[in-house]
């Protein structure tokens, strides 16, 4: 599947279902327990209201699905609220070509830096895309962190 090319576009309402489906998947990658990924299940589901406050991205490999990633804008400001590859599709540099894409509708929309609050396992996938962890922020269950991380646009 390395080698089917990548189709993004923006995400529909018909594809709210498959997207949460992606984002709970890509959550449960990392086996968190299942009270946790109960406690993360709406932060976790793509909504109509996701559609029209975000702009919302999504990758197709060969007609299906693959990933998505969801960003918002406060004037020169922004931050990723969302990205998620398929596990099936973990590994095959999908990651970084929904955070490439990311970037660049970024700087088309004015933004000059983006903020990320990552998922512990993911601060790694962002340090190499170029982000940089500039402090903590808090999560659930209480005295759970997130590392806070930004990149310039």
């Amino acid at each position: 599947m390395e080698n089917v090319p990548v189709h993004i576009r923006r995400a529909r309402a018909a594809d709210l279902e498959t997207l949460t489906q992606i984002a709970h998947a890509a959550k449960a990658h990392w086996g968190y327990p299942v009270a946790w990924m109960e406690l993360w299940k709406a932060d976790l589901t793509f909504t109509e209201a996701t559609l029209d406050q975000h702009y919302v991205f999504c990758a197709e490999r060969a007609g299906t699905l693959a990933g998505v990633y969801a960003l918002s804008k406060d004037g020169a400001s922004g931050e990723i609220e969302h990205l998620w590859v398929d596990p099936d599709y973990i590994g095959q540099g999908l990651g970084r070509i929904l955070f490439d894409h990311a970037l660049h509708q970024a700087r088309a929309l004015g933004i000059q830096q983006l903020d990320i609050v990552a998922d512990p396992y993911a601060e790694g996938f962002y340090a190499k895309m170029g982000a940089r962890r500039i402090g903590d922020w808090p999560s659930v269950p209480e005295g759970r962190v997130l590392p806070l991380m930004s990149v310039v646009v």
